[in-house]
């Protein structure tokens, strides 16, 4: 790929990055791990994900069911208006992070790759508590997933035993991870474009009923914006309730914008890494923006924040479908299949977001192996390149998933995203941590920035302008509870849950082995550059083989 002028982004050909002068320049470091010491056909043969379906991974492991579903509850809490500058805002804070990773990710494309970005360029305590908290997260989700199909599924029949759905969904996550990294992957390509059939469907469909396109030829227009009103007042009124409101709907998009960390766990198993994920990233960009504005704006066009369908919806615990402000516009303009259709597609959308879940929890516990941090036999990997012994823990934990048997699945799964979304803002912050400590190390050792694989211009201004505001939401997430007459124990305790376990990994990691911060000068830059430069060499001279699907699907995505 040539170098790109007067863009955002600059990728540079790994054969130009002058490789050698850096690893000159840096200081010389023993590898500790065996993922550096295996033969160069070893490392390729692990590296099974096309190109496709790494983008996919990246589009299809962030968009999530939230988009659909849970969008219908913050339009009521905060307006249109709220909903859209959050997401706006919040476009901004990813679009720094994922610049962030990317550079990093690109100069090492490893397993479990901010894990051990954060143990070299921050502290190995640091990266032992990210890695851990992030294993926590990312099992919840899989249990999250799990449970919210059991709601899906109720908007049809409730006859189905929980069970039964429970265990069919883990056998088939085990069916998808268990066998190869490149069976994954092309189930996550199928499962993925469920989910961008339905963005792009829920897009087209909004700009054909607003423009009049519907059994009652009633155009909408941005009519919703004037009555009722583009702000609404949550918890309290006033001035303090539209502030709520739009606090309201700034918690939830940290919760919506997820996927980094995704393409960061793929690509390890990406063929010709340096290539392909600057390109993912730089395609996630725009889907996202596309996607998550204009999911914004379409909601915020067809229902008002007063819609008296969608707060029985939400007060009544409707499920699947039935909580959608889509299909709640749809029984409004008396549209009656689409419905069904919708509830097919949220349905795959969360097999999907569970699928993704599973995989980058057990590539992080995997990391943690090869770093000494889990258990020695989390190291197995098969001859497909599974780690079978990580995989099969995340099946074990989703047993969880069985709890909203006998409890309220709605309170279930409130449990499970709280944690979740604490656990996120951390992982993202000392993302954005370990950048600016390799940035700082990049120049202590006289290496210019601008000859890694990837280079962005404005870094580290966006980094700083994404640690900030994932600081600032990691700390204001339950800020609610503090409100008068508002205190809740139980959304206390699983709003700020994850910040204790995080210090207490720490802090516990840190005494027990007295581990010190890393300086820039003594940073560790360049261990396994020289055998990713072997694997450079043979990407060039052996491209990755793309039939025509994959190339129309890698034009398109």
């Amino acid at each position: 790929m040539e170098e790109k002028k007067n863009t955002t982004f600059i990728v540079v050909n790994p054969e130009e990055s002058e490789l050698a002068s850096f690893c000159d320049v840096a200081p010389s470091f023993e590898s500790k791990s065996k993922e550096f010491s295996s033969s160069l056909e070893e490392r390729i043969s692990r590296r099974k994900l096309l190109p496709r379906q790494v983008s996919m991974i990246g589009i299809g492991g962030a968009i999530g069911t939230a988009l659909f579903v849970s969008i219908g509850t913050k339009i009521i809490q905060g307006g249109p208006a709220s909903l859209l500058i959050a997401f706006c805002l919040w476009s901004v804070v990813f679009i720094g992070l994922s610049q962030s990773m990317c550079v990093m990710v690109t100069h090492l494309p490893v397993t479990g790759s901010f894990v051990l970005f954060t143990e070299r360029f921050v502290d190995r305590s640091c990266g032992f508590a990210v890695g851990w908290t992030y294993f926590v997260c990312q099992a919840a989700n899989v249990c999250f997933e799990i449970t919210a199909v059991c709601l899906v599924v109720e908007y049809w029949t409730d006859k189905i035993p929980k069970a039964a759905l429970i265990s069919i969904l883990i056998i088939l996550f085990g069916f998808l991870n268990l066998y190869s990294v490149f069976f994954f992957g092309e189930g996550e390509f199928y499962l993925s474009i469920g989910k961008v059939i339905l963005a792009i469907g829920l897009i087209i469909f909004t700009i054909v009923v607003m423009s009049g396109g519907n059994p009652q030829d009633k155009v909408l227009g941005f009519k919703t914006w004037d009555n009722p009103g583009a702000f609404a007042e949550y918890i309290s009124t006033g001035a303090s309730g539209r502030f709520n409101g739009f606090m309201s709907c700034l918690i939830f998009a940290l919760y919506v914008f997820w996927g980094v960390d995704y393409l960061g766990n793929a690509a390890s198993e990406a063929m010709n890494p340096r290539k392909v994920i600057p390109s993912s990233f730089r395609k996630v960009f725009g889907r996202l923006i596309i996607f998550y504005i204009g999911g914004a704006i379409c909601v915020g066009v067809l229902i008002p924040y007063n819609d008296p369908q969608m707060i029985k919806a939400i007060n009544e615990g409707a499920v699947g479908a039935g909580a959608s402000p889509y299909v709640s516009a749809m029984k409004s303009l008396g549209i009656k299949v689409l419905p069904h259709i919708v509830n097919v597609l949220i349905l795959t959308s969360i097999i999907s977001a569970g699928n993704s879940s599973l995989y980058s929890a057990s590539r992080v516990l995997h990391r943690l192996a090869l770093e000494g941090q889990a258990p020695k036999f989390f190291k197995k990997v098969t001859k497909r390149g599974v780690p079978i012994y990580c995989c099969t823990a995340v099946l074990v934990i989703c047993g969880l998933a069985y709890l909203s048997v006998s409890n309220n699945t709605n309170v279930v799964l409130t449990w499970f995203l709280n944690i979740e979304t604490a656990a996120m803002a951390i992982v993202y912050i000392f993302i954005c941590v370990s950048y600016l400590q390799f940035r700082r190390g990049c120049i202590a050792q006289g290496i210019d920035l601008k000859t890694l694989p990837y280079y962005s211009r404005w870094l580290p201004y966006l980094t700083w302008h994404s640690l900030f505001w994932l600081t600032l939401m990691l700390l204001v997430s339950g800020y609610t509870v503090f409100l008068k007459d508002n205190w809740d124990t139980q959304s206390f305790v699983f709003s700020y849950f994850m910040i204790p376990f995080f210090i207490v990994f720490f802090v516990a990691h840190k005494l027990y082995l007295r581990t010190s911060f890393v300086k820039p000068s003594q940073m560790d830059l360049v261990t396994g550059l020289r055998e990713l430069a072997e694997e450079d060499e043979y990407w060039l001279e052996n491209p990755p083989k793309l039939n025509w699907f994959d190339k129309a699907f890698g034009f398109l995505i």
